[in-house]
């Protein structure tokens, strides 16, 4: 299910609950009751469209409401009636296209998400007359240029993945100067070919970009080699983790050899599956102690492969029994806490003003700014920075999943940070149930924080 389905499936259900001016529940008028046939009449509908404004809001929110009703009411003076509409699969084309210049962008954002949605469903495609299918793509386009970043955003969502899209709006969105709405189409489109991303790579792109273009299905040797030329560190650290992009043999030597300074890709380096075939003993003598264990416990490397990590660790050892070992340092250590102190500040001022939300948080994961995502996790959460980082490293779904939940963040914001900060692997991740619930109980939930919280 995509965020624009979970999304439509949250207001459709709040639409539906019909509340008054004073958002008091209210009584259902026995106008709204069906005919005997089980829809309402056009004779009907067309009273209703004149009644009082609660009696108009669930009107246009039943999907049994003739299509000349729901397009008179897509004009309607009233904000919520409009919503409804736009939240409508029933509400016909025109009156979509007319939605689209509405002043209100939380309506123009369900429209988005609606018209998204709608496109992955093939049956939809066949259930649209020619002119009918000619104005929606109208509406797609008109949304992907919407002035409000979230607005374009669900369309990107929406059509990520779809394959027969017009290549110019996937292209636009690709390319859009915000990460929330180019990080989706970057990340999945199956139009964007490796032209295009060589293009994108080439031209400067937004924070962020490169590594979308990083974690996607598929990196060819091309584009890999050009997100390593770029020199974006946090982009070629996703690449090393995606097993799918594919690295010449100069390409991991050359990031073998920088890993000295960045200690931050040996891990993902010791799963590299060119090592079967190169650079296995140039990447033995760089490893920490803990990351060349692993390296030993890979069984699909080559016997003398083998032998030469096994010549490595003797060295190794021996120059410790001489020197006369030592401690390992403490991973969350004084200064490690100092650190976080600025962000964590940054981070509380933001949440008392209202202004950390799961958008903020989103862009802070998007554009690899961890130190502010884990500060403005810990703040919602409500524990600490240590605890959080924690349960991070444990790359475990289950645990990343009870903190998100913990920040009072979604289901399908919790999936996006297992993957993209925790790195748990895609088929090991908890993705959210179809309705975009947790799938874990709320006793799970909260039993997966108290493993890891301060006593």
């Amino acid at each position: 299910m995509t965020i624009g389905s979970i999304l439509v499936a949250l207001r459709w259900q709040l639409m539906r609950a019909p509340v008054d001016d004073r958002g008091v529940m209210a009584e259902v008028d026995p106008l709204l009751i069906p005919s005997q046939d089980g829809e309402l009449s056009y004779e009907q509908a067309r009273v209703l469209a004149a009644a009082d404004v609660t009696i108009r809001r669930q009107l246009a929110a039943r999907l049994d409401v003739p299509a000349e009703i729901l397009y008179y009411l897509a004009g309607d003076q009233d904000r919520d009636v409009r919503l409804a509409v736009a939240g409508n699969p029933s509400a016909p084309v025109r009156a979509n296209l007319l939605l689209t210049d509405d002043s209100d962008a939380d309506v123009r954002a369900q429209l988005a998400d609606k018209v998204a949605l709608g496109e992955t469903s093939p049956e939809h495609h066949n259930q649209q007359s020619k002119r009918a299918r000619s104005i929606t793509l109208e509406v797609l386009d008109r949304l992907s240029r919407d002035r409000v970043a979230l607005v374009r955003a669900a369309i990107a969502e929406g059509l990520k993945e779809l394959p027969n899209i017009d290549p110019a709006l996937i292209n636009r969105l690709a390319r859009d100067l915000e990460i929330i709405v180019a990080a989706p189409i970057l990340e999945f489109s199956p139009i964007l070919g490796e032209q295009d991303l060589l293009d994108i790579i080439r031209s400067s792109p937004i924070e962020g970009a490169l590594s979308a273009i990083s974690r996607r299905a598929y990196v060819d040797a091309s584009v890999t080699d050009a997100i390593v030329a770029s020199g974006d560190t946090k982009a070629i650290t996703h690449l090393l983790y995606n097993s799918n992009a594919q690295l010449q043999e100069h390409t991991l030597d050359a990031l073998i050899a920088r890993s000295e300074e960045r200690p931050e890709w040996q891990q993902p380096l010791v799963h590299r599956p060119e090592l079967v075939d190169y650079g296995v003993k140039r990447l033995a003598e760089i490893l920490a102690d803990h990351l060349l264990q692993r390296l030993l416990e890979r069984a699909d490397l080559p016997a003398q492969a083998m032998k030469e990590i096994g010549s490595v660790v003797n060295a190794r050892l021996h120059a410790k029994l001489q020197e006369g070992g030592g401690a390992l340092p403490n991973v969350y250590s004084q200064q490690a806490e100092n650190r976080f102190k600025p962000f964590i500040a940054q981070a509380r001022a933001l949440y008392e003003i209202g202004r950390l939300n799961e958008t903020t948080l989103m862009v802070s994961l998007l554009t690899d700014h961890v130190d502010e995502l884990v500060a403005g996790l810990a703040v919602c959460s409500g524990q600490s920075v240590r605890v959080v980082l924690e349960i991070i490293a444990s790359q475990s779904a289950r645990a990343i999943t009870a903190l998100v939940w913990a920040a009072g963040l979604s289901a399908r914001f919790a999936h996006e940070v297992q993957i993209k900060l925790g790195r748990v692997p895609a088929n090991s991740s908890l993705p959210p149930r179809p309705d975009g619930s947790y799938a874990m109980p709320e006793v799970e939930l909260r039993w997966q924080l108290e493993m890891f919280a301060e006593h």
